[in-house]
């Protein structure tokens, strides 16, 4: 309610300062043209509230947004033009205009080059005379000097406050999207949970009947089917654990820890799977004595993870790497591969719960890995180039922070 009330005010703000310009306009005619002048600054009006409700679409091409300014840039170079007289325009400061709505949606150094271009074409309307008489000159050089540096200081002004406001308003969709995927998490994992309870007893009833008819006289047709069931069976059983895991409250057991050992233990215990898939297996360690307070454990499994999702995204010939490095007060472990990498529409939902690109798994992998991470203050992060190749990143707090 109070961002459509705001919507809805500013344009009777700026239409109201606008009139006020015109005011002035007819106060101080310097014998310009003065109607012709007010004519064109109705129209420098439309165009400000047209090109402005299109400049800050984010959607809008870069180019066209260009185009809007330069236009604009014209409009207050004819209004100046036409309303000049005999001396300077009293309307020369709308170049703070198109100035001010460059530096709210353009880069810096574009915005560097339109305060470049409004202070030419300032000063291209300024009387000969000013620049012919020598004392006229040394009078109004040191009005010039000010009158560029506040175009460039009001540029650079709104550049940095429209960057802070960029910066924070994607922090803050950053904190929106991680609050609802935590409130995701809590309920799919109370839901599998409870689920899972509900399967594990029936479950349990299944594979101790399947070892009791296993252990009488039976043939070797029902004994292969009793072993099916027994397979089956554990891989169920393997099932509930993943989603008892997801649903429970995470408490790590915290001791200190050398990840570099840990990532050591854990290449070497991949390299037969590796070596089978013909892919080759690397640890890169920045950072030999990166200490850290973790649950093993649960970093472990968070490692392993990455590692085979890595591994069955690449293919034979192909390369995966482990990366340990201390940054500042963190520690960044990241796994990457050069495989077909992951699609652009799925990356916003590999950390969801029972998504899976795969033929096989619960999906529970990378959600389970995302809550390990989070119980430990840090995060997990997954990047992706189009002509392929995927790292995931881990930020751990290091020991101490």
């Amino acid at each position: 309610m109070e961002g459509s009330r705001r919507f809805s005010t500013m344009p009777l703000i700026q239409g109201s300062l606008f009139l006020l310009l015109l005011i002035i306009l007819f106060l101080f005619d310097n014998g310009g043209s003065f109607w012709p002048g007010a004519l064109f600054f109705i129209i420098l009006c439309g165009w400000h509230f047209y090109s402005a409700s299109r400049i800050t679409d984010p959607r809008q091409h870069q180019n066209i947004r260009y185009l809007y300014i330069g236009i604009y840039l014209l409009c207050c170079t004819l209004l100046v033009w036409l309303t000049r007289g005999e001396e300077e325009s009293p309307l020369w400061i709308v170049y703070f205009l198109p100035i001010i709505l460059s530096a709210s949606v353009l880069p810096l150094r574009h915005t560097l080059v339109v305060c470049s271009v409004a202070l030419v074409l300032f000063i291209s309307h300024l009387p000969a005379a000013l620049f012919v008489n020598e004392n006229l000159r040394s009078e109004v050089l040191p009005e010039l000097l000010g009158f560029g540096i506040m175009f460039f200081l009001v540029g650079t002004l709104v550049q940095d406050f429209a960057q802070r406001h960029r910066q924070h308003l994607l922090q803050l969709e950053q904190t929106e999207k991680q609050l609802r995927s935590k409130e995701r998490l809590a309920s799919l994992g109370e839901l599998s949970a409870g689920i899972a309870h509900e399967i594990r007893n029936p479950l349990g009833i299944i594979s101790s009947s399947a070892q009791m008819l296993e252990a009488g006289n039976i043939s070797e047709p029902d004994r292969q089917l009793l072993d099916i069931i027994q397979e089956e069976a554990s891989r169920l059983n393997s099932l509930i654990r993943d989603f008892l895991f997801f649903g429970r409250q995470l408490e790590p057991h915290i001791e200190s820890c050398n990840l570099a050992e840990l990532l050591k233990r854990q290449t070497e215990a991949l390299q037969v799977t590796a070596q089978q898939r013909r892919v080759a297996l690397t640890l890169t360690v920045k950072s030999p004595d990166c200490q850290a307070d973790i649950d093993a454990g649960m970093i472990q499994q968070v490692v392993l993870n990455l590692l085979l999702n890595a591994l069955d995204a690449t293919a034979e010939h192909g390369h995966v790497n482990v990366t340990l490095d201390q940054q500042q007060h963190n520690i960044v472990i990241s796994v990457s591969d050069d495989g077909a990498g992951i699609a652009a529409e799925h990356m916003e939902r590999i950390f969801d719960p029972f998504f899976t690109t795969k033929g096989h798994g619960t999906g529970l992998g990378l959600a389970n890995s995302y809550k390990i991470i989070q119980s430990h203050g840090g995060e997990i992060l997954a990047t992706s180039q189009p002509e392929g190749g995927t790292r995931m990143t881990i930020v751990l707090p290091a020991r101490g922070k």
